[in-house]
Order: C-alpha cells, then sequence, then structure tokens
C-alpha cells in the first residue's frame, strides 16, 4: 500500500490582534449656551416676584346699575387715580352688578370699613352741572374712605350717586389739614347743592360739602368746608345767608330794583356770610349756624377785627 502525500501540512496562521478600546475622559469644560436658559429662568422668576410686590389689592363692589362703568375705568381719590377696574359682571342673580376693582399698592387702605364707593356720571340740572368730562372720557369710580383706623374689607356695597350726608364730615379723612367745616341749619335747602360755593365779601372762600335733613325732619342740614386761609374769618357771632336767586324790591321812592349775586351763584346756589366789626372767638369744627333766608343791611358794613386775643386761641 503505498504511502500518503509526504507533504507536510501548513503551519497554522497566528490570529489577527484584536482592537482594544480606550475610554477616554469626559471633556468637563464650561459652555456658553448655558447662560442663555439660566438667564432666561432668573429672569422669569425677578419678574414674579416683582409682580407680586406691586400688586395692589383686589375688591369687589356691587351697584344695582352699572352705569356704564368698563374694565380698565379708573378708581379716583381726590383727584388721583387709585387702582383701575379689572372686570365688569352680572350677579348671579341678575339683580345687580359687581365691578371687580385693583387698588394700587399704595391706595390698599381706601377699602376699610366704611369706605363709600359710586361710579361717577354726568349730571346736569338748573342747580348742578357735574361729572360733564365723562360725557367724553370714560366714567370711573370714587371712592370716600372710612376711618383710618377700619379694618379692611373686599366686599363693598356701592352707592348710585355721591354720598350727601353731614354726619361725621368734619371727622372725614383729609378734613383735618387746614379746613373748618361747619354746619348750617336752614328751613330749606332751595338751590344750594353740593359743590355749590361759600363766599365772604363776593370772594369764594369755600364749598358747600354735604347736606341732608334735620333729626327732627323740620330742616335741612348743610355741612361747609371753609379753605384753610379763610378759616379765622368764621367766628361764633359769623351769620350766613342764601346767596343764590334774585331778589326784586320796590318802592314808590326808590322805584325797582334788582338784587342779585354772583353767577356763580345763581347758576348752582350759594350761601355768604359777613362777622361783625367786633369779631367773637374762632369756630371750631363742627360748629353750627343758622342760614338766613336774606342779610341784613348793616351785615353789609361789618368790618371784622380778626386780630388775635386769648380768648381765641
Amino acid at each position: 500500500m503505498a504511502d500518503p502525500d509526504p507533504t507536510p501540512c501548513p503551519a497554522p496562521v497566528a490570529a489577527a490582534a484584536l482592537p482594544v478600546a480606550r475610554v477616554e475622559p469626559r471633556d468637563r469644560r464650561w459652555s456658553w449656551t448655558w447662560l442663555v436658559p439660566i438667564a432666561a429662568v432668573i429672569l422669569a422668576v425677578v419678574l414674579v416676584v416683582q409682580a407680586q410686590s406691586e400688586r395692589g389689592r383686589s375688591i369687589n363692589i356691587r351697584f344695582e346699575d352699572g352705569g356704564g362703568i368698563q374694565a380698565n375705568d379708573p378708581v379716583l381719590y381726590r383727584g388721583v387715580q387709585a387702582g383701575r377696574v379689572r372686570a365688569v359682571t352680572l350677579a348671579p342673580d341678575l339683580n345687580s352688578v359687581i365691578v371687580t376693582a385693583e387698588l394700587r399698592r399704595d391706595a390698599v387702605n381706601l377699602a376699610v370699613d366704611g369706605s363709600k364707593f359710586w361710579v361717577v356720571r354726568p349730571v346736569v340740572s338748573l342747580t348742578r352741572v357735574s361729572g360733564l368730562e365723562t360725557l367724553v372720557g370714560p366714567r370711573y369710580v370714587e371712592v370716600e374712605p372710612g376711618p383710618p383706623s377700619s379694618i379692611l374689607r373686599t366686599d363693598f356695597q356701592g352707592l348710585e350717586r355721591a354720598p350727601s350726608g353731614v354726619e361725621g364730615t368734619h371727622k372725614r379723612r383729609g378734613d383735618t389739614a387746614g379746613k373748618l367745616s361747619i354746619i348750617v341749619e336752614a328751613a330749606q335747602r332751595g338751590s344750594i347743592g353740593v359743590g355749590s360755593p361759600v363766599f365772604f365779601r363776593d370772594v369764594k372762600v369755600g364749598v358747600v360739602t354735604a347736606f341732608d335733613l334735620s333729626d327732627d325732619f323740620r330742616g335741612v342740614n348743610i355741612a361747609l368746608s371753609i379753605e384753610p386761609e379763610y378759616a379765622a374769618l368764621v367766628r361764633t357771632n359769623t351769620e350766613f345767608w342764601n346767596a343764590g336767586g334774585i331778589g326784586v324790591d320796590f318802592g314808590f321812592s326808590t322805584g325797582l330794583s334788582v338784587k342779585a349775586g354772583s353767577i356763580e351763584s345763581l347758576l348752582g346756589g350759594g350761601i355768604s356770610f359777613a362777622t361783625p366789626t367786633k369779631a367773637g372767638t374762632k369756630a371750631q369744627p363742627g360748629a353750627r349756624f343758622t342760614l338766613h333766608a336774606e342779610p341784613k343791611k348793616d351785615w353789609a358794613e361789618w368790618s371784622p377785627d380778626l386780630s388775635e386775643s386769648p380768648e381765641s386761641n
């Protein structure tokens, strides 16, 4: 038998070396692209905190009639915008309107127990013209704050017109800044209304701030506010009279004479006063006087001596 092929088998080829993986350390260098989202987050937080710090107080005022008030109309106090109307909605019972307003942070103390709110509308009558700016501009809500020591409130019953009561008028906030608040008692209101002028020698020295019926309903109480620089003119023996209207006098020797006050008093009524030559002591806030229908002849001749005396302090 023949021997197999004596050709030797080739030697085994060594296996190729396998690649070895290397773990490189991760590059942890700072990327400036992170500043954009971080700055956005910081700005958002600052804006939220600022908005919360500047936010005032939200209140609800219920009116029987909205009177044309709308969102974004102003809330005014002493002619300064103290807030803004945020929404006007119907009450669930459909019998009233709820005005939601936000007061400025520095005006939150206007929303206290006893505060009064009303919508200012145009008023045109024979004795009074007011609110005419609302004919061409927005209506607005006006506020008369309650006593400073009252507690804060969020819900109020609005008035349908500006308050006219004299109770506590001389104690209201802001009336202590030198102004003199007094009350004159009259048989009839006549043409006198809130805003009617008060005159001394035909110079306007004050204004009518309120009126209401007396406790026994036999007369009318009219509240006056005299400007600080003229407060010393009102003394305990000062006399007041109705300066509105036109007076007619006829005599055989003098003929027909017509007496009338200033144009201002003719249009809106007015009150005048005079102080005797021998003036009394200074009138105190809340002092009461009688309002005469017309002056006596000698009142126009009075020239009061207003020099200070121990009794007047």
